[in-house]
């Protein structure tokens, strides 16, 4: 009996024995799968914690970025260089179709105000290639979505008229988004004539549009838009340099541009140049330019600015050296800029190529040399300036009604639209239609098309004939892109 009991104690052992093994293994394999598991919810955690991480900084740049911009704006408006009756600004940065005015009519932007703005001001509005329209603040909502008559420094939302912002010719075009991304809305009046492709008077009034882009290029400068439309304001600005002129022995004088460095490229020349006739002799007055010399100031434009930033002696320039607010634009960048539709369209071809003939009319030389010496038979009009029509929305819309007028009148075979002013008087300004067609209809089309145009003209207002016939075609150019040609261009 004890035999027997010990054998079958002996093979229980040996079943509990394999029972134990085969549980062991399977909790090898259990711990492996759980570790496994353990490790990629760990890596979930990292990356998790990664991307907070990455928030977080984001979210305090951002918070940086927003209090220089504040700071900026406060030297800004409490300081004595503060553009012509600026009193604020808000770089629209949201246009919320969404938002329905409360009024009929009107449009609603959204932007952080920097200043104090207040209900029932007029305001301009700059936008697209240095367009200035008029309109009205009839709202104001704060950050706590409440109606309120005033809002300073704080996030806003401002319900604005239309004012003079040109509608859309053809009624099926969406004429709900008026107001382009990043446009300026300030009380600072800047110069009448924003298209004029010499910005004459931008210097004296302080470039309000470019201060203001200025100041947020810090939040914004990686959006594309933003920095497309920051690149337009400075083509569209004017300003003002320190140079050196002196009289050379055959009696003409010779100017001598200086050159400052900047602590990330110490050994690169830039060319400093002012948005305010006030922040140069500011800077003149404090030493800025003793040790070259250069204590005159000179008014320039953004293409004879561009033509001396891309000589043998500078590798960009600087935009306000001694602040408020500052941008270093390098000679790579400008040379993009100067290929740019919009920069030939403004001053022409090779106009950024060379100081003393940067300025340009239409960018044409045989067109503007044409216009100069008499052009077209325009009584009392002797020596004019032309130049091509800015893209504007108000020129858009007088396109489209050309275009329709023409196309509905045989007779009209070709239609070329410019605009020009007395030499003496830039800001003066007409727009000169000349029309292919033959004499006995070319006054009663002159009067048709011009009252299909007129409810189009805000920012020039008047508009002259001349008959393609009358023009002496040895000097008028032989490539011309026409307005509305019935014939192949």
């Amino acid at each position: 009996m004890a035999l027997f009991g010990k054998k079958k104690n002996t093979e229980a052992q040996n079943s509990e024995a394999a029972e134990n093994k085969e549980s062991n293994s399977v909790t090898e394999e259990m711990k492996v799968i759980l570790e496994a598991r353990e490790e990629e919810k760990q890596e979930r955690q990292a990356r998790a914690e990664e991307r907070q991480l990455a928030q977080e900084e984001a979210d305090r740049q951002f918070d940086l970025m927003e209090e220089q911009a504040r700071q900026a704006a406060e030297r800004i408006l409490s300081g004595k260089t503060v553009p012509t009756g600026m009193n604020f600004f808000m770089v629209c940065d949201e246009i919320p179709l969404s938002a329905a005015p409360e009024k009929e009519g009107n449009i609603v932007i959204r932007g952080n105000i920097r200043g104090t703005v207040k209900t029932d001001s007029d305001v301009y509005l700059y936008q697209g290639r240095g367009n200035k329209f008029k309109v009205r603040i009839e709202k104001i909502r704060n950050d706590n979505r409440e109606f309120v008559d005033e809002a300073s420094y704080e996030r806003a939302e401002l319900e604005i008229t239309r004012g003079d912002i040109p509608l859309p010719a053809d009624p099926d075009e969406d004429a709900s988004r008026p107001v382009q991304r990043y446009a300026v809305l300030t009380d600072a009046i800047g110069i009448e004539d924003m298209d004029d492709p010499l910005c004459k008077g931008m210097a004296i009034a302080g470039n309000p549009r470019t201060i203001a882009m200025l100041c947020e290029y810090g939040r914004f400068n990686k959006e594309p838009v933003f920095f497309g439309t920051a690149m337009d304001s400075l083509m569209t600005s004017e300003f003002v340099t320190l140079a050196k002129i002196s009289a050379s022995k055959n009696g003409k004088s010779t100017v001598s541009f200086m050159g400052i460095s900047t602590k990330k490229n110490p050994d690169a020349p830039f060319l400093p140049v002012f948005t305010d006739q006030r922040l140069a002799r500011i800077a003149a007055k404090s030493g800025f330019s003793s040790k070259s010399g250069a204590g005159q100031t000179l008014i320039m434009n953004f293409a004879q600015v561009a033509a001396v930033a891309r000589d043998e002696h500078h590798q960009g320039f600087i935009v306000n050296p001694g602040g408020p607010v500052t941008i270093t634009i390098p000679k790579d960048l400008i040379d993009k800029m100067v290929e740019t539709a919009i920069f030939k369209e403004r001053f022409g071809a090779g106009a950024g190529d060379n100081y003393t003939t940067a300025p340009a009319g239409s960018g044409n030389r045989s067109l503007d040399n044409f216009m100069a010496n008499g052009g077209p038979d325009i009584p009392g009009l002797q020596k004019v300036l032309v130049f091509n029509p800015s893209d504007t929305p108000e020129f858009a819309a007088i396109e489209n009604a050309v275009k329709k007028y023409c196309g509905v009148h045989p007779d009209i075979s070709k239609v070329l639209l410019l605009v020009t002013s007395p030499a003496n008087n830039r800001n003066d300004k007409s727009y000169l239609c000349i029309m292919d067609c033959p004499d006995e209809p070319f006054e009663t089309e002159c009067k048709g098309l011009a009252e299909a145009i007129r409810p189009f003209l805000k920012g020039i207002r008047r508009i002259q004939f001349q008959q393609f016939s009358k023009i002496d075609k040895d000097k008028f150019p032989a490539k011309v892109t026409w307005l509305y040609s019935k014939l192949p261009q």
